[in-house]
């Protein structure tokens, strides 16, 4: 996994892929790859439904404490609000989509006895991806930003229109009716689904070197480490004192242990927030959550 990181970023530093290139890759991986994927590692398998509400009981929880700690660390720094609320948007909200899927499939590649979790943990996606959104668009409403209505029915619309979320409801659907797929079907989309993890991670490789940190770094670097390794810690504390067993807290530690969400980038310049702080902090993270997945992989293989 980090040797494709680490080809995206090289292939980006010596100009094989250009800014434009990486964004119509990352169109692809999101809009064909990765939804072709979903519904049929999902449709194909019998999810532990049981264990989806553990791993969002501690999720939630261990949003819940990210943010009250992301609270005392603005009051102690006293940053201006615009900052504040900017700071929590980088320190909670995960990029599931690009990051946290792949992992989580790559993890358990050639693992069929696990394939029941690792399916759960992508239904556990869809209600987290909802509540990271509606929690960053109350923050970024607290110091009176312009236009939160209008970032509301953006945030709202693009929930609707998710290929990500949608293909995750179709595959929920034909697993719970047992519709198998034809298998024409499945075999076209078993092939086109294999295109969607090396891009995605190459996609996260190009991109690292295609941003540059700017700002207060210090503010961004706290931010990245609340959200790559408090997160992950905390997680791990709550999923312990509420008997995660261990193919579900893999799970939930890698989703914890993801950086930073870059669609955060534009919901904060929608709403008036610190860009530079934001940006900055999905930089940071990125780099952060890279050691911080190994030690997770290596610790709950």
């Amino acid at each position: 996994m980090v040797l494709v990181i680490t080809l995206g970023w090289g292939l980006a530093r010596v100009g094989f892929l250009s800014t434009p290139a990486l964004g119509e890759l990352n169109r692809l991986t999101y809009w064909v790859g990765l939804p072709s994927l979903l519904v049929v590692r999902i449709g194909g398998a019998e999810p532990a439904f049981d264990a989806v509400g553990g791993m969002l009981a501690v999720l939630i929880t261990t949003t819940v404490i990210i943010l009250a700690l992301g609270i005392v660390v603005g009051w102690v720094w006293r940053m201006p609000a615009r900052s504040w609320v900017t700071f929590l948007h980088g320190s909670f909200r995960g990029n599931l989509t690009f990051v946290g899927l792949p992992v989580v499939i790559y993890a358990f590649a050639g693992s069929p006895q696990a394939s029941a979790v690792e399916s759960a943990a992508l239904i556990a996606f869809v209600p987290m991806v909802i509540v990271y959104n509606v929690i960053a668009v109350t923050l970024m409403q607290l110091p009176g930003q312009s236009r939160p209505l209008a970032a509301l029915k953006r945030v709202l619309l693009g929930l609707g229109t998710n290929p990500i979320l949608l293909a995750t409801l179709l595959g929920m659907a034909i697993a719970l009716l047992e519709l198998p797929l034809p298998v024409f079907l499945d075999r076209t989309l078993s092939a086109i689904g294999q295109m969607a993890l090396p891009l995605a991670l190459i996609g996260i490789g190009g991109g690292l070197y295609a941003t540059r940190v700017r700002g207060k770094r210090h503010w961004a670097a706290a931010s990245a480490a609340i959200k790559t390794g408090f997160g992950p810690l905390v997680g791990l504390a709550v999923g312990s004192w509420l008997g995660l067993g261990s193919e579900e807290m893999r799970l939930v530690l890698i989703f914890l242990a993801c950086p930073s969400a870059a669609a955060a980038y534009v919901l904060v310049q929608q709403m008036d927030g610190d860009t530079a702080l934001i940006a900055s902090t999905i930089v940071l993270s990125h780099l952060f959550a890279l050691p911080a997945m190994v030690v997770v992989l290596a610790l709950t293989a």
